[in-house]
């Protein structure tokens, strides 16, 4: 005898299947696609708007905008937090400067 799967059948123990799991499983395998996609069409985006794949000193511009614009912007996230949930976030030590000169190591293993 052939079995075949008929949406709220019964099973073999006598219990109702569910009728919404086929859609509920679909709709969670989606969401997480929509999410994912989301965030690499948004990353290709903003690597696109900054052309940082362009000439290499376009690139090291927005890497040097990236340097001075982060830090601040974290230490005011960090306040945010702090009057939102009433924690204090020790104070971390400045982060090292570091210079990497894209112009001069692009294609330089060739």
């Amino acid at each position: 005898m052939r079995s075949e799967c008929v949406l709220g059948a019964t099973s073999d123990s006598g219990q109702e299947a569910p009728r919404d799991t086929w859609f509920l499983q679909g709709w969670k395998a989606s969401r997480r696609f929509l999410i994912k996609g989301s965030v690499a069409g948004g990353a290709v985006y903003l690597v696109y708007d900054q052309e940082l794949l362009g000439p290499s000193d376009k690139s090291q511009a927005a890497l040097q905008k990236a340097g001075e614009v982060v830090p601040p912007a974290m230490y005011q996230f960090s306040q945010y937090v702090c009057q939102q949930t009433g924690l204090q976030i020790p104070q971390l030590p400045a982060p090292p400067k570091i210079y990497f000169p894209i112009r001069d190591s692009w294609n330089a293993g060739i």
